[in-house]
């Protein structure tokens, strides 16, 4: 016998456990379910059991209810009717297009204690972009969290990715200003003092990791951070460190970490890679970088800046390869008028240690030959932090390169687990991270409190429209497809392109490097792609991400004010370029 109650003044999943708990103490009460959305609690009787009964367990646990309806044999519940109420146009909405379930699905149930509980809703395990992120929303949802960290709170971006990165760049690129010259300015030699540099971005990091997340985390006071490796043992539980906990659901978010190629005698030859080299106490008189990607790039040009000599070695035909050809062909012309040498389509076949230097043998086409230098920094590509967690034996499937499978909610083959961020091998960005841990926690709590409607459909996380920026200078910054992709893809394009040297902000600024290069649909005018190499390119991505994932035309942005003066005014200025020749317009027209 079912007996549904309606119950007034829950918040959270802390609200429905307190209520389960007391329903279950109730005697002749069999179990209790309780969805604190719906406001029902779904009582299962095990004989007759007097209603004030009920209502007394529900009021001493702080909350009122009364009676709903009394499913008895056969008898329907609420839930039960809700699940086939006549559809309303928002439901039917909220239902459209329900996303894929993984393929196979390990159906392992989650142990709990004698009165039901787990000790948490969600386990997070990784403190990074997306695990903060995923706690931040459970904890927002009334969930019981515990995140787990197994080393430096944070993650890659705050600790050794974005952060210090960006904020080496922008030292480089005060120094490397000053010492070039502006009309009626003369440069100047300023003192660098390298390890004063490397101790305010160490300041700044710390700074971050403690006002973004350590406190951040500490102000959620469902959210308990846990310290120790995690392993999965299966049926929720998750041993931390010597502990063992339960969880209801658990996301990893354990991340990536810089990789080495099986190059012969590479590992040998104690290479830099992305973490270490921002730790370097002395300034290299040279350095060779593997890796024409955005990574070495980056902490290549910031080395060249302070004054390493910087050979830049990649195995693909150009730089930035998954950039359009025009984007990646302009930004090697403007790294070697920084006096940097870049060396595309050669391929590494042996690294060996001579002295103090590093030997870099080196093959294109039919020739052969060694670099060297004092330092090597190897930036091409990075491996999942996936090792040793009993993910398989949890009946977690991983792909072929060791990251997570996940489908398009974030849910893993197990129902139970789910993933998001740069484990999963999906866009390697902070904000792609994050907004996988919130669609990962969400569609996990979700499942635990089902309400019977459209609503507790999993919700997929959009990738459609996925901006990106490599902070040379200049930045190169895109979304969408290239011009090469959208034709192989079957599609009519129109392109037009426009060089920085018409954008006035460029002219005030005395900086023309760069172009914008906008793809659209031919006939419709939508936009399809925007890519762009340009001093504060990155600035363009919002405008144009907009415009990418809803579709917008190319009369949409030029019928969009832009002010004046702003390197933001080059994306309409592209998008005139499609009727109008822009050398034949006025400053502002």
């Amino acid at each position: 016998m079912k007996l549904d109650l309606k119950v007034q003044g829950m918040t959270c999943l802390d609200c429905a456990r307190r209520i389960e708990t007391a329903l279950r103490r109730v005697d002749g009460v069999d179990g209790a379910h309780v969805d604190y959305r719906a406001g029902i609690a779904t009582v299962e009787l095990e004989r007759d059991v007097p209603e004030r009964d009920l209502l007394a367990a529900v009021e001493h646990a702080g909350y009122h209810a009364e009676v709903a309806t009394a499913g008895g044999n056969g008898g329907s519940s609420i839930t039960e009717a809700a699940l086939r109420k006549p559809s309303t146009n928002a439901d039917v909405a909220a239902a459209r297009d329900v996303p894929q379930r993984a393929p196979t699905v390990h159906e392992t149930p989650v142990e709990q204690d004698g009165d039901g509980r787990a000790d948490f809703d969600l386990l997070v395990v990784g403190t990074g972009g997306a695990g903060v992120a995923a706690a931040i929303q459970a904890a927002g949802m009334g969930a019981k969290v515990g995140i787990v960290e197994s080393g430096t709170l944070g993650g890659t971006c705050v600790n050794v990715g974005c952060i210090p990165s960006k904020n080496l760049i922008e030292a480089a690129a005060h120094y490397h200003t000053a010492r070039n010259p502006f009309p009626g300015i003369a440069p100047c030699e300023p003192a660098l003092d390298w390890r004063a540099v490397i101790g305010q971005k160490n300041e700044l990091v710390a700074e971050l990791r403690q006002a973004k997340y350590a406190d951040v985390l500490a102000s959620y006071p469902g959210v308990a951070l846990l310290t120790g490796r995690a392993t999965l043992l299966g049926g929720g539980r998750v041993r931390v460190g010597d502990a063992e906990h339960r969880a209801r659901k658990v996301v990893i978010a354990t991340g990536t970490s810089p990789a080495i190629p099986p190059i012969p005698g590479l590992a040998q030859a104690q290479p830099l890679d992305s973490n270490t080299v921002m730790e370097l106490e002395e300034l290299p008189k040279s350095m060779i970088v593997l890796g024409g990607s955005a990574v070495g790039l980056e902490l290549g040009q910031t080395f060249a800046r302070f004054g390493t000599k910087v050979i830049v070695v990649e195995l693909m035909p150009r730089l930035l390869s998954n950039e359009d050809e025009t984007i990646s062909e302009a930004l090697r012309k403007y790294l070697a008028e920084e006096g940097i040498d870049v060396h595309t389509g050669m391929t590494t076949t042996r690294v060996e240690r001579d002295g103090s230097d590093v030997v870099v043998h080196v093959t294109q086409g039919a020739l052969t030959g060694q670099l060297r230098a004092e330092q090597l920094l190897v930036a091409t590509g990075r491996r999942p932090n996936t090792r040793d967690m009993g993910l398989e034996d949890a009946g977690v499937a991983l792909t072929e390169k060791g990251f997570v499978r996940v489908d398009a909610t974030m849910r893993t083959t197990n129902p139970d687990v789910y993933a998001a961020g740069d484990v999963t091998g999906g866009p390697g960005y902070v904000y792609v991270a994050a907004a996988g841990g919130r669609v990962a926690a969400e569609n996990a709590l979700k499942s635990l409190s089902p309400t019977g409607t459209p609503s507790d459909e999993p919700r997929e996380l959009d990738l459609s429209a996925v901006p990106n920026v490599t902070f040379t200078s200049p930045q190169v910054a895109s979304v969408g497809l290239t011009e090469s992709r959208a034709r192989e893809a079957g599609l009519h394009v129109d392109v037009s392109v426009l060089e920085m040297k018409h954008v006035p902000r460029a002219l005030v600024s005395r900086d023309l490097r760069g172009l914008v290069k906008i793809v659209a649909e031919t006939g419709s005018g939508k936009l399809l792609g925007v890519h762009a190499v340009a001093p504060n390119a990155g600035e363009l991505m919002g405008e144009a991400t907009l415009a990418v994932r809803f579709g917008l035309t190319a009369r949409d942005i030029t019928g969009t004010l832009h002010p004046y003066l702003t390197w933001g005014e080059s994306f309409k200025l592209a998008a005139q370029g499609f009727t109008s020749d822009v050398t034949k317009l006025s400053c502002c027209a």
